[in-house]
């Protein structure tokens, strides 16, 4: 609903600044394109950040790196004295996309490999949403 309140406003101010009146002046209606593209742009970031992306698909990444480093090592489930799962998971982790940090404080309290809020997200836009996104955990 609110993409669609979005594109209306935008559009009505669009056309009021191709001389389309839908606004009483050029500055209503400037102001009516900008608030539409800011509630579109608003709602289409919550789509986005509330889908798999970002920090969901983190914390999927890092259960099938848990399950292939497991498959790999089945006879390491239970002790793993040379840590070859951990070492498989970080690196699965890193070929995925994702760098270790124990920023976060519930890093920190458990700083496991299978600790999807362990990691971040190699690209920048990426890192900047997933760090919005862990910051409410």
């Amino acid at each position: 609903m609110l993409i669609f309140v979005g594109v209306a406003l935008a559009t009505a101010g669009l056309l009021s600044l191709l001389d389309v009146q839908f606004k009483v002046s050029k500055v209503t209606a400037v102001m009516a394109f900008v608030g539409g593209m800011i509630m579109v742009v608003g709602a289409e970031a919550g789509l986005i950040g509330s889908s798999s992306s970002f920090f969901k698909a983190q914390q999927i990444q890092t259960s099938v790196c848990e399950l292939d480093g497991e498959t790999a090592y089945p006879e390491n489930r239970r002790l793993d004295p040379n840590n070859l799962i951990r070492t498989y998971i970080l690196g699965c982790m890193a070929r995925s996309g994702y760098d270790w940090t124990s920023d976060h404080d519930h890093c920190k309290e458990a700083p496991l490999a299978t600790n999807p809020l362990c990691y971040l997200p190699t690209g920048l836009f990426d890192r900047a949403v997933t760090r919005v996104q862990v910051a409410f955990e």
